[in-house]
């Protein structure tokens, strides 16, 4: 999330920028971008059964690939036509980025553990079994 999040300021920056040392900061602000997929694949290969993640790694490099494809088109499309001065003018295309940044931050924050966590249940029963419910007495166990 907080990758998501610095990416939609540093998209936001770059579509606001009016001199080169708006631009620097934002360029170094994004280089912490770069670890949101490899986060994300890491902590989905963890959240699913061995014989899961084949699947999930191949499901996330589809959807990368996706991105890559149809994300240059559409900003393409977007600076086409804001380019004379529509929309927020020139930086239009960042801005819009920086939205989608928000979404996809948004949606990660209100995806609940249960259904991103194929292991979530198996953890839980566990963690009750064990008697690992810390703070509560021996009636509720």
């Amino acid at each position: 999330i907080a990758s998501f999040l610095v990416g939609s300021l540093c998209n936001y920056l770059y579509g606001v920028a009016e001199s080169k040392r708006t631009i620097f900061v934002s360029a170094t602000l994004a280089s912490l971008t770069g670890m949101s997929f490899p986060t994300i694949s890491a902590i989905k290969s963890n959240n699913v059964e061995e014989s899961e993640q084949g699947r999930i790694q191949g499901a996330l490099y589809s959807l990368q690939s996706l991105a890559s494809a149809l994300g240059p088109l559409l900003l393409r499309y977007v600076y086409n036509e804001t380019k004379d001065g529509g929309g927020f003018g020139r930086g239009t295309m960042f801005i819009f980025g920086a939205g989608l940044y928000l979404v996809a931050a948004v949606f990660a924050w209100a995806l609940p553990e249960e259904q991103a966590n194929s292991n979530f249940k198996k953890y839980h029963a566990k963690k009750r079994s064990s008697g690992l419910n810390y703070g509560s007495t021996q009636e509720d166990a």
